[in-house]
């Protein structure tokens, strides 16, 4: 297919799916597109094509247990609560995970369920009695290996093998592993556009103790995903929790309805207009942060010269450092992230977003480095103008950026 024909394809993944692919390059779509197209009818018009090309697409990388500090949360603070309110009700928990891939998600959470019922004294064999998880995506071929329930090497060995639980094992075939009965039993897949489910709203989301949507949204346009996560938030039930990933924390505010808590990008469903605690603090923290307006005759000026940090134009090497970065936090190889971060700050050290992942990314090894960084960045990212766009980061502005930044030193500061 020609160039022509995979721009029209991407239109219609978009027009389709939401799917922006804006974290791939031209080469991977491009390679999806053309193995698509030698299967059958290349019409971007075509379901089935658009289909045959989203199972190919390289945006299914991911693996059991992925972010332990998610699982860890999980564990001692939600799904317990889950399990007692559930039981009061006399129904089980019901878990939604969305962009599920071939299903390492939902069965990391079969698991962990499992193992908490177990617990309980309820044995593994009653367990479906006791909660349910339902795994979405819109790959045909992706759903069915789900349902088969075998995990390639790469979505098993990066797990730790204690938060297995002894509920995986190797495959008679090589290079393979087999998800046990018990989890499996939990899980059910479906093949399913997330773009219809937002549109469906409270017809399709209701009823959820807990929704995983983690490294899905990064593959929308910024404006489209953070509409997305505001329609997937008003559809859940007050008290549901939704968990995006660290890279997509700053979807939990402009959901509008969720209440962030302790875990970097995890939010509650709150009725619309329902201010909560911690959201009226950072309020209160950004807006003693925020410079004192300056007089009339300084902002004409002051917005005619905008740092060049604000303006959506950077150096190249800023950028792929930056790409490279995102890359690497996205497939979990944290030292590469935060090697490549700092290249990008020393680079050029106004970088907003590079430096938001230096935070990030320090994080986990020099908290006190990493509150340090994030101050910074707040503040600085509080003397610019909120609607400019960041450099590196098509779609988001300083004011979002800023939000994202607030959030991340409240887990700072917890951890």
């Amino acid at each position: 297919m020609d160039r022509l024909g995979i721009a029209a394809t991407r239109r219609a993944l978009e027009g389709t799916y939401g799917l922006a692919l804006d974290g791939l390059s031209e080469e991977q779509v491009a390679d999806a597109v053309r193995a698509a197209a030698g299967e059958g009818c290349p019409h971007p018009a075509d379901p089935a094509f658009l289909g045959r090309v989203v199972d190919r697409l390289p945006i299914d990388e991911s693996w059991l247990f992925r972010e332990d500090g998610l699982w860890s949360f999980l564990e001692t603070a939600i799904l317990p609560e889950a399990l007692d309110r559930a039981a009061r009700e006399g129904r089980p928990v019901r878990v939604l995970s969305l962009g599920c891939s071939s299903g390492p998600e939902p069965f990391s959470a079969a698991i962990l369920l499992v193992s908490l019922l177990e617990a309980r004294g309820i044995p593994a064999s009653a367990a479906p009695a006791f909660a349910q998880v339902l795994g979405i995506d819109p790959s045909r071929a992706r759903v069915e290996s789900a349902r088969a329930g075998i995990l390639g090497a790469w979505a098993v060995e990066r797990a730790r093998p204690a938060a297995l639980r002894g509920q995986v094992a190797p495959d008679a075939v090589p290079g393979r592993y087999r998800v046990g009965a018990p989890a499996r039993a939990l899980c059910r897949f479906e093949t399913g556009n997330l773009v219809d489910m937002a549109s469906a709203g409270s017809v399709a989301l209701a009823g959820f103790d807990l929704v995983l949507c983690r490294n899905v949204l990064i593959y929308f346009k910024p404006e489209e995903a953070a509409r997305l996560a505001g329609s997937i938030a008003r559809a859940l039930d007050p008290g549901a929790v939704l968990a995006f990933s660290a890279a997509e924390a700053h979807l939990v505010e402009a959901a509008g309805t969720l209440a962030p808590l302790e875990h970097l990008g995890a939010g509650r469903a709150v009725r619309p207009g329902e201010a909560t605690a911690p959201q009226r603090a950072r309020r209160r923290a950004r807006s003693e942060l925020r410079p004192a307006r300056p007089p009339r005759a300084v902002r004409s000026g002051y917005a005619a010269a905008r740092p060049a940090a604000a303006l959506p134009a950077g150096s190249d090497a800023v950028a792929a450092h930056v790409r490279i970065a995102l890359e690497h936090a996205h497939a979990g190889r944290a030292p590469e992230a935060l090697r490549e971060a700092r290249a990008a700050v020393e680079r050029d050290p106004r970088a907003l977003y590079a430096r938001l992942l230096l935070g990030q990314q320090l994080l986990a090894v020099d908290g006190r480095a990493a509150r340090r960084v994030l101050r910074e960045l707040l503040q600085h990212a509080a003397a610019l103008p909120q609607d400019a766009a960041v450099p590196c980061a098509e779609g988001l502005s300083v004011g979002q950026l800023g939000r994202a930044v607030a959030l991340l030193l409240d887990r700072g500061d917890r951890a």
